[in-house]
């Protein structure tokens, strides 16, 4: 047809930890990839042969390419800020992985560059845009319930113990658990909540002085309507909160309960071996060479294809119980149960679209719409300063003060998002 629009052309920049986010664009009815940049010859064959498009190892020259609309930028952390920009800067939107930088300056830096070029950015917290913390926020915002007064979320994990480079366990380059998974956790909260935390107060822990980076920390927040939230998250191999949790993992497939330690055991055998831990990291993303007796997050499947959509529940990032003045509300591997007067009932929610999805579709209708995405440049300036919170009140052991938070906007097309359809 003449004038027909052509799909939303994606550019991936950093292809090791895009095989979800590739998936979720090519699944979209609308978007599509037609570039990659990476300086990996292994990576680049490894997707191309899934994703045919045009391969770059410069992400300069694939943002200046006239074929791409918009980038994903997946590098690593200490690069996001110079690829972002480069990509604004050609005027291409962009969904910028978390964390979005290390520091409020650089973010802001993002946040207005995008602004004045009349571009999108979009922070990739995808685990904030799972269904069920989408329904969670509606059914807040309908007063079933009465207002929302308290969040519980932990999260125990062996994040800590996956295989990681230097940078991974370097804070001041965006490493350890408060910068990798905590913009998880707070974007979760913060969603939940409303957006607009007021204070933060934190303990921090480095346990480990061989793993010198964050593994653990205990935060409380409190929102300026009053309502608080606990959270916790660990990275170090003991218990894991996916018994907690049904026995789903963070990609909502099923996990193995696993002995305590099984990933410490893992990594010192990696690190034995050929290749050492940089070797581990590249089979444990690829999917290969996984150890029969690593815990629970390592030895089950996780890849995006590994299952159908419909054969997953959704993502159980830890266990959240949401308190409201007149009932509670958790997941379920089918969607919610909701704690009331009436007793303990399940709100089911198709599981067709995961969180990849949903930030791709909202994407993908800012762009067409011209109208913000719920979780765009300054929400996710929002979410990293209250993990800058978490790191300075873990060295002061006082309460951090917010200024920069900003509320949780409706999601267009909540419905069908909730109803597992693309629109």
């Amino acid at each position: 047809m003449a004038n027909e629009p052509h799909p939303l052309r994606f550019g991936i920049a950093g292809v090791a930890a895009a095989a979800g986010e590739a998936r979720s664009i090519t699944a979209h009815p609308s978007c599509t990839i037609t570039a990659v940049a990476d300086r990996s010859q292994a990576n680049i064959d490894a997707f191309t042969a899934q994703y045919p498009c045009d391969i770059y190892t410069e992400v300069e020259r694939m943002c200046a390419a006239p074929n791409v609309d918009a980038v994903f930028i997946g590098t690593p952390t200490q690069f996001h800020v110079e690829h972002a920009m480069l990509a604004i800067e050609h005027g291409k939107h962009v969904i910028l992985a978390k964390p979005m930088a290390t520091n409020l300056d650089d973010a802001q830096l993002l946040v207005e560059a995008a602004e004045r070029r009349g571009v999108w950015l979009s922070i990739g917290h995808t685990q904030g845009f799972e269904p069920p913390i989408f329904k969670i926020r509606e059914i807040i915002e309908s007063g079933e319930l009465g207002p929302l007064r308290l969040i519980n979320t932990w999260n125990y994990t062996d994040w800590i113990y996956r295989g990681r480079v230097p940078e991974e366990l370097d804070s001041s380059q965006g490493g350890g658990v408060v910068f990798r998974q905590g913009a998880h956790q707070m974007d979760i909260v913060r969603w939940i909540g409303g957006g607009l935390v007021r204070t933060v107060r934190a303990m921090t822990g480095v346990w480990d002085p061989e793993r010198p980076a964050e593994g653990v920390y205990a935060a409380f927040l409190e929102f300026a309507d009053g309502a608080v939230a606990s959270c916790t998250l660990s990275g170090y191999d003991y218990f894991h909160s996916a018994e907690l949790g049904f026995g789903i993992g963070e990609g909502g497939q099923r996990v193995r309960n696993a002995e305590p330690g099984s990933a410490r055991a893992a990594l010192r055998r990696a690190r034995a071996s050929r290749g050492g831990e940089a070797a581990y990291k590249v089979a444990r993303r690829s999917g290969h060479g996984r150890d029969p007796v690593v815990s629970h997050e390592t030895a089950a499947p996780v890849g995006p294809s590994d299952h159908p959509r419909g054969e997953r529940s959704h993502s159980f990032y830890g266990l959240t119980v949401v308190t409201c003045e007149r009932g509670d509300i958790r997941q379920s591997p089918n969607g919610l149960l909701i704690y009331d007067d009436g007793g303990r009932r399940e709100v089911e929610i198709p599981r067709t679209l995961d969180g990849r999805d949903v930030m791709i579709q909202q994407f993908s209708d800012a762009v067409v719409g011209d109208r913000p995405p719920p979780h765009d440049g300054r929400w996710g300036l929002a979410t990293l300063e209250a993990q800058l919170a978490i790191l300075a009140s873990g060295r002061s052991r006082g309460a951090i003060e917010l200024v920069h938070q900003v509320p949780a906007r409706g999601v267009q097309g909540s419905s069908s998002l909730l109803s597992g359809a693309h629109q």
